[in-house]
């Protein structure tokens, strides 16, 4: 498993006090009767994990898409850190030149 669905199951035990056999990849929220606020209260605890900035989750994904979701965020994250890293060269570079 991914290091965002380990989060995941970790947060999920620790903080909602889900049993770890009902944690499977294929169990959605939903199934695990989680809500909507308590959705919005997991997105807020990737967070405060990972710095990453999360929409919440809705019921009826999966856990194993609830990772994919945190892995997307954690690429935009990473490709916004790459461009903003070029633009900072090529401004340097302009000012050398000049």
């Amino acid at each position: 498993m991914s290091v965002a669905f380990n989060l995941l199951m970790q947060i999920l035990m620790e903080t909602f006090g889900l049993p770890k056999r009902n944690l499977h990849p294929d169990a959605t929220f939903a199934e695990l009767e989680m809500d909507s606020l308590s959705l919005t209260e997991l997105s807020v605890l990737i967070e405060e994990h990972t710095g990453l900035q999360m929409s919440p989750f809705r019921v009826k994904i999966t856990l194993t898409e609830a990772a994919d979701l945190v892995d997307d965020a954690a690429d935009e994250y990473l490709d916004r850190m790459a461009a903003a890293e070029q633009e900072q060269q090529r401004v340097a570079t302009a000012r050398a030149r000049a």
